[in-house]
This record gives C-alpha cells, structure tokens and sequence, in this order.
C-alpha cells in the first residue's frame, strides 16, 4: 500500500495533537484528579496505593494485543474508545451507599485500564514504524515534553475549577472532561497512516523467546524493579501534598505546571542526547535522579514549608524526561522488527507486574502508620521507595558495565 502524500511525518504531527488530547485524559481520569476524587469518597492509604498502581498493574493485559486480529490503528482506536469511555460511570459513584463507593472506584478505574492495556503495544508497535530509529529520540523527546506542558496546563485548570466548584462536583466535570477530550483524541488517531506490518499471532514455543536474550532480560529485571520500587512511594505522593503538606489543588496544579513548562525545555534536549551517548545512559542518569533526589524533597516540605517541594517540581521534570524518553526506546532498540510485538508485550508485562507488587507494598506499609510515628501514613512507603529506586538504579550500572564487558555496547 502506497503511503498518502508526506507521509510520515504528516502521521507524527498528527500523533502529537493525538497526544494532547489523549494525555488530557490521562492526567485528568488518574493523578491528582483521581487521587483528590479518591480521598474524597474517603479512601484509606492501602486503595490509594491501588488507584495509584493501576496505569501499570493494567498492564498485565498489554499481551492480549499479540493475539488479537486486525489493524493496529482500528484496534487502538476501538479499544481507546471503549475503554476511556467506562469511565462515565464515575461520575455516578456519590449516588451509591458509602461502602460501595471506594470499590466501585477500583473497579472501574482498574476495568478500564485493561481495556486500554493493548493499545500500548499496537501504538507503540505503529509508532516504531513510523518513527525512524535514528531520529526516534529527538521525536519523543519533543513529543514528550509538549504532552507534559498540555497535560500540566489541563492539571492547573482542574485545580482551580475543582478549588472554584468544591467537591464532588468539580471531581465530576473534570472527569467529564477528561472522557470528551480521550475520546476525541481517537479521531485524529484514525486519520494517522498506518504502515504496513507482518504480525501473526505467535505460537506458543515463540512466547517466551525473549526471556532467552540475555540482554533484554536483564533490562526486565530493571523495569519490573524500578516500576515496582516507583509503585511503592509513587501513588502516595499527591496525598502527602495535599494532607501532609496541606497545599490546595491550584497549588498543586502550578507544581504539575512548574515541571511540565521545566519538561518541555528537558525532554527534547534528552532525546538529543539519547540520539548521541544512546538510551542506556540516559536512562541511568534520570532514573538515579528519581532514586535519589526527588523522593527526599517530598520529604523534606510541610505545612508553611514548601520550599524543597517546589524545587521537586524542576527535578521531577529533568528526571522524568529523560526516563520517559529512554524507557520505551530500550525496550524498541532490543526488539527484533519481526518479533517487536512480542518483546513489546514482555516489556508491558514486566512494567505490570513491578506495578502490581510495589502497590500491595506500597498499600501495606501506608497501613502501618500507627506503629510508625510518623508524620502521615504516606511517609514510610516513599522512603522505602528511595531505597528500592537506588537498589534498581544500582542494577541498572551493573547491567550496563556487564554488557560493555561482553562487546555489546549500549546504544
């Protein structure tokens, strides 16, 4: 099939404003929307811990993709809609008994995430195909931190709306929002070209290939630690602002501002970078940021001392970008173009399953508060997310020497 006129690069403009709208929908159907909704129905430490998790834990799904047949755009679009759509039944929670609401949430939330779980190996999969390896990381990288000042400028709005409103009510129309702007993102998505691929579904002895590549599977070993250690502390982080800290959600929206207009400078110069001294090294470099310097400035602020919390916000930008960049595009310069779904799907899994363990951690030492001591019930699982983030980022310098040492230059 002959590619319409300009492409691709018609088709990766078109996936930026796809972007935009989609990570609307992300940022306000999870984060401080949700986790602000959450504690509103009056979650305890150990759902928080859930919700939090789920984005990656629904990842368990991502190898339903291998196996399903048909084009991956129409797929991705089919499986957006549907699954971004469930969350209307959200907005309807406060009409239930009270008990009911916290795992009416979960389910919801935790139904809809399986269902978009595919779509991250059909995308990722497209985009590769789409996107030149050589320029991949300049791409994303630009992609990356255009996504993060959109989706930061839609948390600042929330913030005020949810603040100007009160609650439930601005919870809901945020989350009304979020379902209008996903669904529309599905629209552009079908007017992308998608090129032609060779995908059958595999066969049972193909399944477990990957975990033979001694290269990739240490790299999963990497993702399901530090995802999981990420899983632990991560989701505990907004509450600690919001309860600990005692800030509002206008000022909790110009913290997501402050580190997405700070993304949008970094991540574009991490692609560059990655274009040069390659993904590995980029992905130590943010991935030890996040281990080590951002868990203790959440915990440093407190209430009147939100100092180290603000500057959190510049360094969460400058380590997440060049994570965010790198993650996925190891996961794609290890795959085998015939076999990328299938590498794909592992990386999904192991991302998954890190998610799963770290948030049944992360939920049960937010349940020890009251042996603790401590300030809030979300102070243990983020110092003890330090320590599993360090511990991975350790492996991670190991596995990258190891492969030095076998001639097998990270690139």
């Amino acid at each position: 099939m002959t590619p319409p006129q300009g492409e691709p690069r018609r088709s990766q403009n078109l996936a930026i404003w796809e972007g935009m709208l989609a990570i609307l929908f992300i940022n306000w159907s999870t984060g401080m929307v949700m986790t602000g909704y959450a504690l509103w129905l009056g979650a305890p430490p150990a759902a928080l811990a859930i919700l939090g998790a789920l984005p990656m834990v629904g990842q368990m799904a991502a190898p339903v993709a291998l196996f399903i047949r048909g084009g991956r755009r129409e797929l991705s679009a089919n499986l957006s809609v549907f699954g971004r759509g469930l969350l209307l039944l959200a907005l309807f929670i406060p009409l239930m008994p009270e008990p009911w609401r916290v795992p009416a949430l979960l389910c919801i939330a935790a139904i809809s995430q399986f269902i978009l779980a595919p779509v991250s190996v059909l995308w990722t999969s497209w985009m590769a195909d789409l996107v030149p390896e050589q320029v991949r990381g300049r791409y994303f990288g630009f992609r990356n931190g255009v996504l993060g000042l959109v989706g930061t400028l839609g948390n600042l709005a929330a913030g005020g709306l949810i603040d100007a409103v009160g609650k439930p009510w601005g919870f809901l129309l945020v989350l009304l929002a979020a379902v209008v702007a996903g669904v529309g993102a599905t629209f552009i998505l079908r007017r992308q070209h998608e090129p032609p691929s060779q995908s059958d579904p595999p066969r049972l002895a193909e399944l477990i290939h990957p975990l033979f590549d001694r290269r990739f599977r240490g790299y999963l070993g990497f993702v399901g630690l530090f995802l999981g250690a990420v899983s632990v502390g991560g989701p505990f982080v907004f509450p600690l602002f919001l309860e600990h800290a005692r800030m509002s959600f206008t000022q909790l929206g110009l913290w997501t501002l402050i580190a997405s207009a700070c993304g949008l400078v970094l991540s574009p110069l991490w692609g560059r970078l990655a274009d040069r001294i390659g993904h590995w090294t980029v992905l130590l470099i943010s991935s030890g940021v996040a281990a080590l310097v951002l868990p203790p400035l959440w915990l440093a602020g407190g209430p009147g001392q939100l100092g180290t919390i603000w500057l959190a916000a510049v360094c969460d930008a400058f380590a997440w970008g060049g994570i965010n960049t790198a993650l996925t595009n190891v996961a794609l310069q290890s795959s085998p173009p015939r076999q990328r779904g299938l590498y794909l799907a592992w990386y999904w899994m192991a991302y998954a399953l890190g998610g799963l363990l770290g948030s049944l951690l992360g939920g049960y030492l937010g349940s020890l508060h009251a042996q603790t001591g401590l300030p809030s019930p979300y102070h243990l699982p983020i110092a003890v997310s330090m320590l599993l983030r360090t511990l991975a980022v350790a492996y991670l310098g190991w596995r990258i020497r190891r492969n030095r040492t076998h001639t097998e230059e990270p690139s």
